[in-house]
């Protein structure tokens, strides 16, 4: 676990960041303690499941709206007074990931005609074309290229739309390759427990899931780690 960074325990279960292919991922290790439990001897720890959850813009900001959740009320369990959060509006949020995708692009444009004038102003005429050319290119970018706000009928995945007859939001579609997507659709109960999932469908028929369960605690503790970290 060299590279993987702990910032939270709880149960059977240890959650870590690491950074691989330029992406931030969360690792979710699940265990057992096996062995008879003595007094002044730790037991040994059985690994018994391990996986990586991608932590894309989309997700950052599904963070971000469960960590913000305000409680609504109190209700009773077994004699335990437990909190109550208001539900994330998933229209509000697509409009937030779609505003962040394009203002990356906005300041980036903004960034290279700045420059472009300077360079002008100074007189420094050797570098224009190749600003113009990328500043040219800047504006047809497409910044949700691979990434799909709208939720497709999903007519050949019958998986999928269950669940999002069940209450599932889509999230996010990512494009793979020409075939292949992954698909995450996400559910959050009034206590702000958070499960997601990613779906692989190859030609829209399904392959694959799995499943991935926060709660709104753990949640703010990546956060917190991640902001520390100055990401």
């Amino acid at each position: 676990m060299k590279n993987y960074k702990k910032f939270y325990e709880v149960g059977h279960n240890k959650y870590y960041t690491i950074t691989a292919d330029d992406d931030l991922f969360i690792a979710t290790e699940s265990f057992l303690n096996i062995g008879k439990k003595k007094l002044f001897r730790k037991q040994k720890e059985l690994i018994t499941g391990f996986k990586l959850l991608k932590i894309s813009a989309c997700m950052t900001h599904l963070f971000t709206e469960l960590n913000n959740l305000k409680p609504c009320k109190k209700q009773k369990y077994n004699d335990e007074d437990l909190i109550v959060y208001e539900h994330i509006n998933n229209i509000e949020l697509k409009a937030k990931i779609q505003n962040s995708y394009e203002q990356v692009i906005k300041d980036e444009i903004n960034c290279v005609e700045e420059l472009k004038e300077q360079y002008t102003k100074e007189g420094e005429t050797e570098l224009l074309p190749k600003i113009k050319a990328y500043l040219d290119k800047l504006k047809k970018v497409n910044p949700m290229e691979g990434i799909d706000l709208v939720s497709p009928n999903f007519s050949g995945c019958n998986l999928i739309r269950t669940m999002l007859r069940d209450g599932y939001e889509h999230l996010y579609t990512e494009r793979v390759n020409a075939f292949t997507n992954n698909v995450y659709l996400y559910n959050q109960d009034e206590f702000a427990n958070l499960t997601i999932c990613k779906i692989t469908t190859v030609k829209n028929v399904f392959k694959y899931i799995d499943t991935f369960i926060y709660d709104k605690k753990l949640i703010e503790n990546l956060l917190k780690s991640e902001y520390e970290e100055g990401r």
